[in-house]
């Protein structure tokens, strides 16, 4: 068996196990969420003998459970709902903020830039748990505790920091040439945004509105604070409710299953609407910035 043979053996045995190890879980996941509680007790191994549709009933509110934050497993559909009011509006925002922040960032020189950068970069070091309490108390004076707003507004200022450095790494690299062809051709400043560096900067885009989306739909420690009990409580909150490690008087691991496999679903539809530009993604190195 030559070299090249070897490394390829090499290779394919190692992506083998590394997406054995990672859909495993989530196979096991789905497998159980159809399982009834004595099923699941003698072992998931043991096969299905009758598939139920008991826990998604449990999930969308067609029989109740009882659970902490929230009381009832039907605050579980409105969980869902809830999360995608705060997600997706976080998402498009904070993906707009940072590829204008990122542009200029990425592009020009300006007093203040590296002040502004390391700021940036300052509030990225402080650990959420250190600002939840003057977050709680600012929303609860001014009523958005219990409110989307409250969570968008949170999350915005998490998230467009980081987009802001993710992006102005990789408008650097792109092509200045095609740029300065548009200004010469006479386009103002916005419009070679939007009809240059926007269509090239495509697959960098569309990486940061997954990552904003992912962080705003997974967060769990301000969706607590700021919604958990309330009619805004979003998808952890209620998925923390009716944790085995959490719910009251009983062990509802397939009802968990069931609700995790369901909260998987927008974030993976997500990423196959957006693969073909995913797949084009080259990552960059934040520091080889141009300016012009």
């Amino acid at each position: 068996m030559d070299r090249a043979t070897g490394q390829k053996i090499f290779v394919g045995t190692a992506v083998f196990f590394v997406f054995v190890w990672t859909i495993f879980p989530f196979f096991w996941m789905v497998w159980a969420s159809f399982m009834t509680d004595s099923e699941l007790a003698t072992g998931v191994a043991k096969g299905i003998e009758e598939p139920t549709l008991e826990h998604y009933g449990r999930i969308f509110g067609l029989t109740e459970t009882e659970a902490i934050f929230g009381g009832q497993t039907k605050a579980m559909g409105q969980g869902f709902v809830n999360s995608l009011i705060v997600a997706l509006p976080t998402a498009l925002i904070a993906t707009f903020v940072a590829t204008l922040a990122g542009y200029a960032f990425g592009r020009f020189r300006f007093p203040g830039k590296t002040p502004l950068l390391f700021t940036l970069l300052l509030t990225r070091t402080l650990p959420p748990i250190g600002i939840l309490i003057p977050y709680f108390i600012l929303f609860k004076t001014v009523g958005l505790v219990g409110h989307p707003g409250g969570l968008i507004l949170t999350y915005l200022t998490g998230i467009v920091p980081l987009l802001t450095w993710v992006l102005m790494g990789y408008f650097a690299t792109l092509p200045v040439e095609v740029e300065r062809a548009a200004r010469i051709d006479g386009c103002s400043r916005i419009k070679v945004l939007w009809h240059v560096i926007v269509p090239m900067g495509a697959p960098g885009i569309s990486a940061a509105f997954i990552i904003a989306f992912l962080f705003a739909w997974n967060e769990l420690l301000f969706g607590i604070i700021l919604t958990g009990g309330t009619q805004a409580q979003t998808l952890s909150p209620a998925l923390l409710a009716i944790s085995p490690l959490t719910a009251v008087g009983y062990s509802p691991v397939a009802l968990f299953c069931a609700a995790s496999a369901l909260s998987v679903l927008p974030p993976l539809a997500l990423a196959l609407i957006f693969q073909r530009y995913i797949t084009r993604l080259n990552i960059v190195d934040p520091v080889t910035i141009r300016d012009e």
